[in-house]
């Protein structure tokens, strides 16, 4: 993928942006079950 000066995508095709958006979307994913993961054990540290 090419990119212009001002940091754009000049190929835009819908592949990739289909791909790039199901990608976002794991990665939001991931991120709040990491989170989720963080919260809980941060409450049992606190309980115990």
């Amino acid at each position: 993928m090419l990119l212009e000066n001002n940091g754009t995508a000049r190929d835009t095709s819908s592949m990739a942006s289909a791909l790039t958006s199901a990608e976002v979307f794991i990665a939001l994913v991931v991120a709040a079950h990491a989170a989720v993961l963080a919260l809980r054990l941060s409450i049992s540290l606190y309980e115990a």
